[in-house]
């Protein structure tokens, strides 16, 4: 099978395409700094299913880890567009959708699963 990897823009990614998402992520340093110390970037990889981007002060790029058969209720993470340092296209939505059919199911607006905090008011 070819797979068709490609890096990509966010804003030609749709809805439902299987996707690859290195970003900078926070991390925590033990020990002394150097005065020329390696680059503090930590490099994270994330791959799931491109739901969109929301947000109003600052955009996330959200991607599907799991969905929920039958209800289409997705868990996401939600990663800071600008701390993405690059997206690649694995699979288009067009082909991963025969083996997931939720995938067909993806509107204008997603459903994300929300948490609530136990003993929080």
């Amino acid at each position: 099978m070819n797979w068709g990897l490609r890096k990509a823009k966010i804003e030609e990614l749709r809805k439902g395409d299987l996707i690859l998402v290195r970003w900078f992520d926070a991390n925590e340093v033990r020990g002394s700094l150097q005065p020329n110390h390696e680059a503090p970037e930590i490099f994270v990889k994330d791959l799931g299913i491109f739901l969109g981007v929301s947000g109003t002060k600052r955009k996330h790029i959200l991607i599907g880890k799991d969905v929920v058969e039958n209800v289409t209720d997705w868990g996401a993470t939600r990663i800071p567009v600008e701390l993405v340092d690059s997206v690649t296209l694995i699979m288009t939505r067009e082909q991963i959708a025969p083996s997931m059919p939720e995938i067909r199911a993806l509107t204008r607006r997603v459903q994300i699963r929300r948490y609530r905090r136990v003993g929080r008011h």
